[in-house]
């Protein structure tokens, strides 16, 4: 189905997808083999004074597994090996609080920083030689919530609350070169989002329900979700909007949560109450729609128990992976390898991993690349 509308008044015309979400749609369960391939296990390596807790974040490359939470920043290689520690949490020169938003440019070994303590720069770290190296301008006087890597001297930011741009280009000098202005209208959505896929970079601003193609300071429908009770701040506070969790190459898993949602008195931020999330997966060659009922992952013979307000999985440039407690993993194998009839590659490889795997571990992640073909 496509439809012409005019979005905004900086956008002409534009004929794009309509993604319905409306209507029941068959729910199946969804593959890692769908989304992943050249899949891997990484173990990462556990001493206690690199321990890794539920509230982690990490960026996954070719070279390097970046780990951040609250307490420290480390780095790892690949295979999972112990590098460095690149900060711990402090008020020092050389320390953090709370990294909001961070990025790794994968060519040239860089891992960019933002952080509650000192946000108004954004630190680099060379990763080659595992120290920081210098810190920049954000350009703006707010917080910001997301960095994108654009190429070697430019990057894509995505301030909060910024009543001059929903997402802009800063040169790692820490000038702001350009950026798009927020909508005109109130809506809602959990944040903006911005994806860089492949050589595309993908924008939802948090009032529409519209996902764009930017180029420059343009940005092009690609398309539109469209629900039923869709909210707005005129229809009693209660509805439906929808947030993306992924845009990979050739999928999407798009969420339609229920909420009921009250702007506070500064008019620009707003508490909400969900009550209730649908995901599905999108087929981005022929735009088909599936309700998924949960994931299966294959490649180690598991069948998940996830929360659906939780991402299931993580992306980093075109990089995917899973993230595992040891001791959530470790039981999911045992009973797997008691409960069912398995393929036996599957079983060698978790009756292997079983052996190597102490629930007091770190996590394992599984990594693999984004698919470019739809299995």
């Amino acid at each position: 189905m496509i439809l012409t509308i005019s979005c905004t008044k900086s956008l002409s015309d534009t004929s794009f997808h309509v993604i319905n979400l409306r209507d029941h749609v068959e729910a199946r369960d969804v593959n890692v083999s769908e989304l992943l391939k050249d899949i891997r296990i990484v173990r990462l390596e556990t001493s206690d004074s690199i321990m890794l807790g539920q509230n982690t974040n990490y960026l996954v490359s070719e070279k390097y597994i970046i780990s951040i939470d609250n307490d420290k920043i480390l780095q790892f290689s690949s295979d999972g090996k112990f590098l460095k520690t690149l900060a711990k949490a402090g008020k020092g020169p050389d320390e953090f609080l709370r990294a909001d938003a961070f990025a790794i440019d994968e060519t040239n070994d860089i891992l960019y920083l933002n952080h509650r303590g000192d946000y108004h720069n954004i630190i680099m770290y060379d990763l080659k030689r595992g120290e920081r190296t210098r810190r920049f301008s954000t350009g703006v006087g707010n917080l910001i919530s997301r960095i994108i890597v654009l190429n070697d001297s430019v990057l894509t930011i995505v301030p909060r609350m910024n009543k001059d741009y929903n997402l802009y280009y800063l040169s790692t000098s820490g000038r702001v070169l350009n950026g798009i202005a927020p909508p005109m209208v109130k809506g809602i959505g959990l944040e903006t989002s911005i994806e860089k896929v492949s050589d595309n970079l993908y924008y939802m601003p948090k009032e529409y329900d519209t996902l764009y193609i930017v180029s420059g300071q343009t940005a092009h429908p690609y398309c539109f979700f469209s629900v039923e009770d869709r909210f707005t701040f005129e229809n009693n506070e209660t509805g439906n909007f929808v947030y993306l969790s992924v845009n990979a190459p050739v999928f999407m898993i798009a969420n339609k949560a229920h909420a009921r949602i009250k702007m506070n008195e500064d008019r620009e931020t707003f508490s909400m109450n969900a009550d209730k999330v649908t995901r599905y997966f999108i087929n981005k060659k022929d735009f088909s729609v599936h309700e998924i009922k949960g994931f299966q992952n294959d490649f180690l013979g598991i069948k998940e128990v996830q929360n659906p307000w939780n991402d299931y999985l993580l992306i980093t440039n075109d990089l995917g992976f899973i993230c595992y407690s040891s001791f959530d993993l470790k039981k999911m194998i045992d009973e797997v390898l008691v409960s069912k009839r398995l393929d036996k590659t599957v079983k060698l490889r978790i009756s292997t991993l079983d052996k190597l795997l102490d629930e007091n571990d770190n996590p394992v992640l599984v990594v693999g690349k984004l698919r470019i073909d739809i299995k």
